[in-house]
């Protein structure tokens, strides 16, 4: 028996014109939560503020509302790191930095002074009374 040949097969050669698809649908993103409409809301929030404390003359304020992810965060902090963690980044989020230096600069402030603007923070990021601060 002789050996055969192997068959040649055609070779199928490569199309130069692109093939015809139909486009893919957009990927379902659910919702978006950090586009632009969501940063300048979060923004609002933060610019529209209440007066909290007054030292020297000067009226300090916090945000009437805070963004949710702040409250959120608060929380998670509360719970695995305890109330006082808590507390000091509520203080952090809050507060503007010479807002805090004149609170803990002022020789006058009171416990009870101290204690409302403290409850005061913690209201705004845990409203309805979660790990408020002892007195």
């Amino acid at each position: 028996m002789a050996a055969s040949t192997p068959r040649k097969t055609a070779t199928r050669k490569a199309s130069t014109t692109p093939r015809r698809t139909k486009p893919k649908p957009p990927a379902d993103l659910g919702i978006v939560l950090d586009d632009d409409a969501a940063r300048a809301e979060t923004e609002a929030l933060v610019a529209d503020r209440e007066p909290l404390f007054t030292i020297g003359g000067k009226t300090y304020t916090i945000p009437k509302l805070v963004p949710p992810s702040w409250s959120l965060k608060a929380y998670e902090i509360a719970v695995t790191a305890g109330e006082p963690a808590a507390l000091a980044f509520a203080a952090q989020k809050l507060l503007e930095p010479e807002a805090w230096d004149a609170l803990v600069g002022c020789e006058t402030l009171s416990r009870s002074g101290m204690t409302t603007v403290l409850q005061a923070l913690m209201d705004k990021l845990l409203p309805n009374g979660a790990f408020v601060p002892k007195a």
